[in-house]
């Protein structure tokens, strides 16, 4: 079993970075997640009501963060989008209220006149503390702004298994993945409660549960509800339809994971 692929979002909900090698970090991948979009109450914004955020890319360039969008071309430079003195604001995913800080290098209205979306954005930085779900969590553990987990882990397999279902190709992005191994069979990974990847030791805490953000083909936008429907019918845990598995890295220091490391599951 290998590392097939390794993805990065700088900014939540948009089109990810595929990656030959990361850089980890506590919370996520280094710049994985650190900036968001906030509506005029602090709440997430996300594809679940902008699609079109799954065509749109961010990467970041130093201090900067630049966003394209990957049918046009066009882009957006936002300078010293590393806001780490910006003023704070209180801003909301799924149940977890926290501050944050605002990136004022950008006005709402420059962002709207591109992603066609009222919104700010919103960055965190690396002494802001977001903590894990104490229900999941081991000792000091947090995430940045990703739904739950730092690290969101993929079986190729898996997602051969529901395209055949589904009757056509599946994209990897519409489940969004950090890490995407090869090799096991499809859905062995319900079983997986660690894996080490080189040197680096992951905890898996608990499987991914799925929303209607999977349905949305990132490459057109287009929402194919057969895809959530066929993934509830074969692959359901606990009442929800699930895929993937969450992650916490359990290292410190300086690590960097590539692509095609070997990974074991410890028995």
């Amino acid at each position: 079993m290998k590392i097939k692929e390794l993805w990065i979002y700088p900014v939540k909900s948009m089109a990810g970075n595929a990656v030959t090698s990361a850089t980890l970090a506590a919370r996520g991948f280094l710049d994985d997640r650190r900036w968001m979009l906030i509506d005029e109450n602090g709440r997430f914004i996300s594809q679940r009501e902008y699609a079109q955020l799954a065509r749109w890319q961010a990467r970041t360039d130093e201090q900067d963060l630049v966003l394209e969008h990957l049918d046009t071309g066009e882009q957006l430079r936002i300078k010293e989008a590393r806001a780490d003195e910006g003023p704070l604001v209180e801003v909301q995913v799924w149940d977890d209220r926290f501050s944050a800080c605002l990136v004022e290098s950008i006005s709402g209205e420059d962002l709207k006149a591109a992603l066609g979306i009222p919104c700010r954005l919103v960055y965190m930085p690396e002494d802001f503390d977001r903590p894990l779900d104490p229900r999941f969590a081991k000792g000091e553990e947090w995430v940045s702004f990703a739904d739950g987990y730092p690290y969101l882990v993929a079986n190729q397999a898996s997602l051969d298994a529901l395209a055949a279902e589904v009757g056509e190709e599946l994209n990897m992005q519409r489940f969004r993945p950090n890490i995407v191994v090869e090799g096991p069979a499809a859905f062995a990974e319900d079983n997986w409660q660690a894996l080490q990847i080189g040197k680096e030791a992951f905890r898996l805490p608990k499987p991914c549960s799925r929303c209607i953000v999977i349905t949305i083909d990132p490459e057109t936008t287009k929402k194919n509800p057969s895809v959530f429907r066929n993934l509830a019918e074969m692959h359901s845990l606990n009442n929800k339809v699930v895929f993937g598995m969450n992650a916490c890295w359990e290292g410190s220091g300086e690590a960097v994971l590539t692509v095609g490391e070997e990974v074991v599951v410890p028995v």
